[in-house]
Parts: C-alpha cells; structure tokens; sequence
C-alpha cells in the first residue's frame, strides 16, 4: 500500500465526520443474534428475554397456561413454559453505505508521500493529484460515510415481569473548517514547470476536443502562475480520468493554492500548519427497563416499558493532522452532559393457529438529553466555542406477523412502519432506514435451531440486500446464540474484499 498508514486514517478521520453531524434520533439495533439470524424479523416471535427490545407484549404469554396445566392452542412457539429467565448479550459491526469504499480504494492506491515529496512531474501525478481531490470531495457528498453499532445488555424475566440493564452507542461529527492550502506539498518546486515536463502538450492535450477546463478556472490558474500549456495538460488529464465540473473546480482551487505556496514561502503549507478542524459529537445512553406484559385470554397480550435512562452527549474538537490529536481524542470523554431520562415502549401481539401478529413502538414519549456549550483551546493556539445540540430520540414503530406451522418451524416478516433517522445527517439531508425483513428459524432436534434471514433498507435507493443467519445450541440449562449479518455487495480496499455490511451477535442465556 502507497498510503502511510498516517494519512489513511488521518482520511478516514475527515471522511467520517464529513459525512454526520449531531444526531438527532439512533438508527434501530440489531438487539440478540436470533433476531439478528432471521434478518431482525422477530416482533410477532419473539421467544426470549429479548422481548424487552422487540416486542414487550410477549411478556403477557410467559410461563401462562390452560386450567390444566397444558399449554395453549394457540401457543405457536410454547412461551406459556418459560417461568423465568436471564440472558446477557451483545452486538455490533460496521457499515458502508453509497461509494464510502471505493473512494477510500483509491485514495490507498495513490502515492500520496511522493506527490507530497517530489510534486506534479509526470502525467500520473496529475491523474494522481486530480483523483486525490476528487474521492477527498466524494466523501463528503451525501450518503457516503462509515457506520458502527455496538449495544449490550443484560436481563432478568420472571413470569410476565421483566428488568434489565442496556447501553446503546453512537459518534457524530461536523467539520468546522477544511484547510485545502497546507496539505504538506513541497513549496520549493515550479509547479508550472513540473506540470509541462509530464509532455503532454500538443499531440494530447491540444487534440481538439472540447476543454472542459471553464474559462473563469483558466483566468484563476493563469493568475496563479501557470501558463496556457500547462492548463491543456491538466484539461487532458481531467478528460482522461472522467472528473466532473464540480470536482475539477475544486481541483484548479488546489492547484492554485499549491502554486501560491510555491511562489510565497511565506505562505506556509505544511501539513503541520494545517488548520482542518473538526467538531466531534457523541451521544451513549444506559436504559433500565421495567418490563410488565399481560394477557387477555389466550388470544391477546399487550406489553409496556419504562425505562429509566441516562444519557450522555459528548464533544470536542480537534485539529486533524496535529501530532497531539490523539491524546485530544482521549481527554474527549471529559468533554459531557449528562442527562437523567425516562422512555416508554408499547408493544401487542395477537396470535391464533400457526399465525403470530406484533406490533411494537420504542421511545414514543420522544426522550430528549441536554447538549451543551464549550470553550476549546485547540493545540495551534486557537480558542473555539461551540455547542453540542440536544439529542432527541425519535419514536420508531415496528409491525410483524409470523407463519408457524410447527412449534419448531417460524416464518416471519417485520416492516418498520416509520423512517428512522440515522447519525449521518446534514443540512438538507438525512440518511434513513426503514427496513423490510424477513427470517426462517427449524429448531432441529429441540437442542439445534438454525436461523437465515435477509433484510433490505427501503429507505435509500442505493441500499442493498443484506443476508443473515445464525444458529442457537441448547446445552439444557445453558443456552449459547451466535448471528451475523454479511452484505451482498463487496468493496476492495488495497486489493482485499470486504463486505458493505458486516455485524454479529452472541448471548448467553438460562431459560426454563
């Protein structure tokens, strides 16, 4: 790999908080790997502490049973023989969304020390310098950024009672400041120069066809010192590698700034001098739901939590390309508010012969946590003050139905009835989830239940179709699940494949 491992993660730094902002609503979890197994399909079947995220109302059916002892008709996957329960799990992973990927494969694939080094001397550089500002832009365009999700939790369940412990975490950022002039180019080379010895002058770059070098871009390159060969080259060169108008004016703004630099060594440009800053914003939150269910008669069960929260929005800023960032990122955790809390979650369910119906709402009383205002002085000297805005989180409200023909064969298929906001928001533009899924579960041989699922975000019309699955081994006392989720659709990075998507899951459980 070309890249130092430096300045790739110093990329992917800015790529990240280019792309989200301060969040005002969490994208839904991935809560438990049977859910996650059967592509988050679980309001109508869930059969496990679990419960308390997908659907509460299945609490109402636990450890109930006829006047004789005997379970249920209409008792599909046998819930009225759990009388109690405890269970600790967790979950996370990544995801890439829109050209995240591919801009970041081939940022890796330019030699960015020497361009820094040695300057534009040959028609790669340049190809190299364009595509340089090019994916730096098409990271910053709506939609392309990274994402993790990480949630944990622990619970207990006693008849239609449950309680628990849970912790959800996401990051945000906004850039404050881009700082295009002092990107650690030399100062010391004729840019001019450099860029007429790549030879490609009449044969090529004067080859007739229609510049797409703007004429308000060429006045800008000439009054920073390059001449009307050296504008051909760079026009041939843009044609070459497909760069649009907008990314080419953004690249004639760097041109000049770097010959700027080149003819004023006052001027700076050195990658320490840089003044790129960036706003990090964070927000965690622990919640202790009260879980009750209740039943009215065999048929229907409705289910409540109240969950007592603690929340936290955190943040700071910091210079990107200085060397003291880190220890910056690590005193970040000093940087909150607290907040204390209260949600409430509504579940119901319906279920008859082989057939389950659910419907679940998280956080309909639209929970809110304090931001708040702070005075940073950042390592270059600078004073800032900023404010870190409240965080809201937004109801989302899931509904399921699931086929079971057997106690030990499920088919279930949940939609999420509203669009939920996710972390990668900015002015004008919010990336959403509204996911429509589907999940198979064959309890083999009672000790072995084989999970596969799939689910596509219907949200975005880029999204794509992500496949999951998953198995539960049942060791009598002692219950192990394992899940994950793999995406469809690879992105390469430094020559190896990797999934847009990629999460798992795994709990422990005792349920009798």
């Amino acid at each position: 790999m070309v890249f130092s491992k430096r300045f790739t993660l110093q990329m992917l730094v800015i790529a990240i908080v280019l792309c989200a902002t301060p969040a005002l609503a969490l994208d839904t979890f991935m809560v438990g790997p049977r859910a996650m197994g059967m592509g988050g399909a679980n309001v109508a079947s869930v059969d496990n502490n679990t419960a308390q995220y997908y659907n509460p109302a299945a609490f109402g059916f636990f450890g109930k049973m006829d006047a004789n002892g005997k379970k249920f008709a209409s008792d599909n996957n046998n819930l009225g023989r759990k009388d109690w329960g405890l269970a600790i799990n967790g979950a996370g992973g990544y995801r890439l969304t829109n050209e995240f990927g591919t801009y970041l494969d081939e940022l890796a694939a330019i030699d960015y020390q020497a361009l820094s080094n040695n300057g534009v001397q040959t028609a790669s550089d340049l190809a190299d310098l364009i595509n340089l500002v090019s994916s730096i832009s098409g990271l910053d365009d709506k939609g392309n950024a990274v994402t993790t999700s990480v949630n944990g939790g622990l619970n207990l369940r006693v008849g239609s009672f449950g309680i628990g412990v849970h912790s959800f975490v996401q990051a945000a950022g906004q850039v404050l400041n881009v700082d295009t002039q002092n990107l650690g180019f030399a100062s010391t080379l004729d840019y001019n120069s450099a860029i007429l010895s790549t030879n490609i002058i009449a044969a090529e770059a004067g080859d007739g066809q229609q510049l797409v070098i703007t004429s308000d871009m060429g006045a800008q390159l000439l009054s920073a010192g390059y001449n009307s060969a050296a504008i051909q080259s760079l026009d041939y060169v843009a044609r070459q590698e497909g760069i649009d108008l907008a990314t080419l004016n953004e690249a004639v703004e760097l041109l000049a700034n770097i010959a700027t630099i080149a003819n004023d060594p006052t001027a700076g440009g050195e990658l320490a001098n840089n003044t790129t800053t960036v706003q990090l914003n964070g927000f965690g939150h622990i919640e202790v739901p009260i879980t009750y269910g209740f039943n009215f008669g065999e048929n229907f069960a409705a289910g409540v939590n109240f969950k007592l929260m603690r929340g936290r929005v955190y943040g700071t800023q910091v210079l990107v390309f200085d060397e003291d960032s880190g220890g910056v990122m690590d005193d970040a955790e000093d940087d909150f508010k607290e907040t204390t809390s209260f949600g409430v979650d509504l579940g119901l369910m319906a279920r008859f012969p082989m057939l389950n119906i659910g419907l679940v709402g998280r956080n309909l009383n639209k929970p809110e946590f304090d931001g708040f205002t702070k005075t940073t002085l950042l390592s270059n000297g600078q004073t800032v003050t900023a404010t870190y805005a409240d965080v809201t989180l937004d109801p989302q409200v899931t509904a399921g139905i699931a086929f079971m023909p057997f106690e030990t064969l499920t088919l279930e298929v949940d939609y999420d009835l509203t669009k939920n906001d996710t972390v990668l928001t900015r002015p004008g533009y919010t990336y959403q989830t509204q996911n429509l899924s589907v999940g198979l579960e064959w309890d083999a041989f009672r000790f072995l239940a084989l999970r596969v699922g799939a689910y596509q975000n219907l949200a975005e019309s880029d999204a794509e179709m992500n496949f999951t699955g998953g198995l539960g081994l049942n060791l009598w006392a002692v219950r192990l699940d394992i899940g994950g989720v793999y995406s469809t659709e690879e992105v390469e990075y430094d020559g190896d494949k990797a999934p847009k998507e990629l999460q798992v899951a795994g709990m422990l459980s005792i349920d009798f």
